[in-house]
């Protein structure tokens, strides 16, 4: 089965995306939008794993379920160098780097492969885009809702890639702890 781990977003920020992601369809003359409820900030793409070692990458996630939620705010619409990707990339503070860092260690740990490139969180809005006008100008008219927000869910999902999109279907969750002040 296809698996990746994902911070969850919060409704409130999906429906800020959506509106952006509307507006962008304002201009798209072709393209694929990521449905509303798969709006998500990858954490690790794991790919192909067998069921029975699912187990382990669970393991993995248990190790994280005591670092503090990091806090992000959606920063800007852009385009993801050398892709066909529009994304939303993000502020985040470097709790978001320590729960990917060591979350990539407890899955190396424990026999998968991750990627060692430098990891740039975003959320994707957008795949094989095309504009009416320049991309510059197209994001002139997009408002970015950037409200804060605590990352406190991240989840394991199976992707069963479909002619209509990928579904996702959540196989495992663990919950980071909130500040203490909100």
């Amino acid at each position: 089965m296809r698996v990746f781990i994902a911070m969850e977003l919060p409704q409130k920020t999906r429906e800020n995306l959506c509106r952006s992601m509307q507006q962008l369809a304002d201009h798209a003359t072709r393209g694929s939008f990521t449905a509303p409820q798969n709006l998500h900030v990858t954490l690790h793409f794991l790919g192909e794993v067998l069921p029975e070692n699912l187990i382990y990458v669970q393991s993995a996630m248990d190790s994280i379920k005591d670092l503090p939620a990091p806090t992000l705010a959606i920063s800007q619409i852009s385009t993801l160098r050398a892709s066909d990707v529009v994304c939303a990339k993000l502020k985040y503070d470097q709790k978001l780097l320590d729960v990917h860092t060591t979350l990539g260690n407890n899955l190396e740990e424990n026999g998968f492969d991750v990627e060692h490139r430098a990891y740039r969180p975003h959320v994707t809005l957008m795949r094989r885009y095309a504009f009416d006008l320049p991309f510059s100008e197209v994001t002139k008219g997009v408002k970015v809702y950037n409200m804060p927000f605590e990352g406190t869910q991240v989840v394991l999902y199976q992707s069963v890639l479909n002619k209509d999109g990928p579904t996702y279907t959540e196989l495992y969750r663990v919950q980071l702890p909130a500040r203490l002040d909100q």
